[in-house]
C-alpha cells in the first residue's frame, strides 16, 4: 500500500536545483510484537520509544517529495542515506541535518 502512495507522491517533475534529505519516527500501532521472521516485511522495529517505523524522504526544494523510503525504527538516518543515494537525482546543492 504504502508503495502506490509513495509512487503517486513521488512522481515525475523537473530537475531539482535543491535536494533535502531527512528522517523522522512513525509510531506503529501498538498491537503486540513486530512481525515474525519469514512473514511479510511490515518494516516496524523495536527502539526506546516502543514499535516504530521510520520514514527517509528526500524532496526537492520546494518540499516535493522525490524518493520516499519506509524502514523499520531502529534504522540509523545514515545507513537510510546510503539506500538511496544511488537514486538521488543530480541537484546543484543538497540540504542534510545530520554526518
Amino acid at each position: 500500500m504504502f508503495d502506490r502512495i509513495f509512487a503517486a507522491l513521488a512522481g515525475e517533475g523537473p530537475r531539482p536545483g535543491r535536494i533535502m534529505i531527512d528522517a523522522t519516527h512513525l509510531k506503529a500501532p501498538d498491537r503486540g510484537e513486530p512481525a515474525q521472521k519469514g512473514d511479510v516485511p511490515r518494516r516496524i522495529g523495536r527502539t526506546k520509544g516502543g514499535l516504530n517505523s521510520k520514514l527517509h524522504a528526500v524532496c526537492d526544494g520546494t518540499g516535493k517529495p522525490i524518493i520516499l523510503l519506509l524502514s523499520e525504527g531502529q534504522m540509523n538516518d545514515q545507513k537510510g542515506a546510503r539506500l538511496v543515494l544511488g537514486a538521488l537525482p543530480v541537484g546543484a546543492t543538497l540540504i542534510a541535518d545530520r554526518g
